[in-house]
């Protein structure tokens, strides 16, 4: 089981966090040289079945979680009971080349994830070599979720308007690293009640929600009744992404595109956005969510 082999090995021992120095310029030309924390960045060499499939710049931390989330929101197993072995490894020499060959000055981390049932043709990848770089500041879909229309959410969990008004606030009181040193996007999972289960932060969006994925399936947690709140934009790579994890709720305090509330709406995923404040709109499949009084304020 997962379980059993994630508790073999440490997590990455970087900060998300480091200090360095900096000068602060103001309007009235003076400059001062002061000590700044920004976010720590390493860099995510991902292998399946030993191929290297992708190379992840993320946070460092919840890396195991990041890992199994990933090779499951991108369609490359659709059971994580496939997961028969997570390993962090020594830097190999693919690794130091690739350092080397681009002039790259960033810590590097090697995950390597054993399955069973995975083909080779299921390991469909762009990008030099076969890989595909995952860069924290855009979206990525890789061609394994998007050669595939998305599974349709079966859940018959609701959830009332208060509840989901009181998320943004409970998501931004949690996030421990952005609030001491900013330049993080988060991600928390809850329940239908609204009480938090857990909350993951990362220099990239689609990797804090990969790594809400991961510890879903490690904890071997029901998706089914949970809501997954995330501080990015919905767009249609994250719609593929949670419906392979049959999460039936979405909510962001930030935008959603049409083409992920289009899709959304045919698969029965519910997208709330601009969810902050006294408000929110439902951007697809609102008869999840009761007291229209609430959706309206």
């Amino acid at each position: 089981m997962i379980r059993e082999n994630v508790e073999m090995y440490k997590d990455s021992g970087s900060s998300k966090g480091s200090r360095t120095k900096i000068e602060k310029v103001r309007s009235d030309g003076s400059r001062k040289e002061e000590q700044d924390i920004i976010p720590g960045e390493i860099l995510l060499h991902l292998f399946l079945n030993d191929k290297k499939i992708s190379i992840i710049s993320c946070s460092p931390g919840d890396l195991i979680e990041l890992a199994s989330g990933y090779v499951l929101s991108n369609g490359y197993i659709d059971d994580h009971n496939k997961i028969n072995l997570i390993e962090f490894c020594q830097e190999n020499e693919m690794v130091e080349n690739f350092n080397k060959d681009n002039g790259i000055i960033a810590e590097n981390i090697v995950i390597k994830i054993k399955t069973c049932e995975v083909s080779e043709k299921d390991i469909m990848q762009s990008g030099p070599g076969g890989i595909k770089y995952i860069s924290s500041g855009c979206g990525s879909m890789d061609d394994n979720a998007a050669a595939v229309w998305p599974p349709s959410i079966r859940s018959s969990m609701e959830v009332g308007g208060d509840i989901i008004l009181g998320l943004n606030r409970k998501n931004l009181s949690k996030q421990k690293y952005k609030n001491a040193f900013g330049g993080l996007h988060s991600a928390s999972l809850f329940n239908s009640s609204g009480q938090m289960i857990m909350v993951m932060e990362d220099i990239g969006r689609h990797n804090c929600l990969d790594k809400v994925f991961g510890h879903i399936f490690i904890n071997e947690l029901d998706p089914s009744n949970k809501i997954i709140f995330t501080s990015g934009r919905v767009s249609l790579d994250l719609v593929f992404k949670v419906s392979r994890v049959s999460i039936p709720v979405v909510v962001t305090n930030s935008s959603v595109t049409y083409s992920a509330a289009m899709l959304a709406d045919k698969i029965g995923l519910t997208i709330i956005g601009y969810a902050r404040g006294n408000r929110f709109n439902i951007y697809s499949y609102p008869e999840r969510i009761i007291n229209s009084k609430a959706r309206k304020a």
